[in-house]
């Protein structure tokens, strides 16, 4: 440990142990009851300021919780309660994400409730992403439920450009990493994105990528009637998707699945990667259908262990 470390240990330890003399002292009146409280309080924060101070995350974030505990149940003070839990989740993040989220989805509940909707749709943000590093059986599932929040909120704030980010995330965790893949929800919330893109200007050309996207799910759904009535569907919305790279990529993967042609499909694969290189979620998409397609080619199929390659 470091000396400026030992030096804010022992004044956040200080600080601590004067907090808990204010809370045992005797009071006989209201007002100076809810002065001890408030003395507290602060003690316990300047106390987490001086851990945080010396990089002891845990301590910091135990000492802002028990400050928040005196805001919430003791001041009846929700706006502090909130700050207090804030930055409690902020100091368990690096130490103790279980802990940090705990500390996120209860200043979330108060912040929802007193109507402060942006900060909330943040710090759900910010907790999907916890979520999203966790390798806890069914974090990916937590992930995009707080995702999904988040997104819900921003949009509730008409902050359509946050919301949109968040509904992507929750697209691409449904299709990528939920086990089982959700490739409906997935092609549903892209298609919503595609059609939200040609409302704005600004905005039409990203459709044609959502679109495609929209038609990867469909087909990883092993659905390619579906994906043959997106493909028409998108076409009347945007003119100019099925001339689009976008475009022809998705009607060439629609025909050689209807026509059980692996090998096509790996050429499709492989000079639309030439031109525009596939990224993480479309290579894994793609590996799916391509090991579908070669499991009902008569080839005897793929065991779930066994490699595809696109190309």
């Amino acid at each position: 440990m470091s000396a400026v470390s030992k030096q804010q240990r022992v004044k956040g330890d200080t600080f601590l142990s004067e907090a808990k003399s204010t809370l045992e002292k005797k009071t006989w009146f209201s007002s100076s009851t809810e002065q001890k409280y408030e003395d507290a309080a602060e003690l316990f924060q300047k106390a987490a300021n001086a851990y945080k101070v010396g990089g002891l995350s845990m301590e910091a974030g135990d000492a802002y919780a028990k400050a928040a505990d005196i805001f919430q149940n003791k001041l009846k003070n929700s706006m502090e309660a909130t700050k207090a839990l804030t930055d409690s989740g902020h100091c368990y993040k690096a130490v103790d994400p279980k802990k940090a989220i705990e500390s996120f989805r209860e200043s979330i509940s108060m912040m929802c409730d007193a109507g402060r909707l942006s900060q909330a749709a943040r710090l759900s943000k910010e907790t999907g992403e916890l979520f999203e590093n966790d390798d806890a059986e069914g974090s990916v599932a937590l992930a995009i439920e707080s995702y999904q929040q988040a997104a819900d909120l921003y949009e509730m704030e008409q902050q359509n450009s946050q919301s949109n980010q968040c509904i992507v995330k929750v697209a691409e965790l449904s299709s990528a990493a939920l086990d089982p893949p959700d490739f409906l929800q997935a092609a549903q919330l892209y298609e919503k994105m595609g059609k939200s893109c040609l409302d704005s200007n600004l905005l039409k050309y990203n459709a044609k990528g959502y679109f495609l996207q929209a038609i990867l799910c469909h087909l990883a759904n092993q659905d390619s009637v579906g994906a043959e009535n997106a493909m028409s569907m998108y076409s009347s919305l945007d003119f100019t998707f099925r001339e689009s790279r976008e475009g022809k990529f998705a009607e060439e993967l629609v025909e050689c699945v209807n026509s059980f042609d692996s090998e096509g499909f790996a050429t499709a694969c492989f000079e639309y990667d030439r031109v525009s290189k596939l990224d993480p979620w479309k290579t894994t998409i793609l590996l799916s259908v391509r090991k579908a397609l070669d499991g009902g080619a008569g080839d005897g199929g793929l065991d779930d262990d066994d490699e595809v390659d696109l190309t």
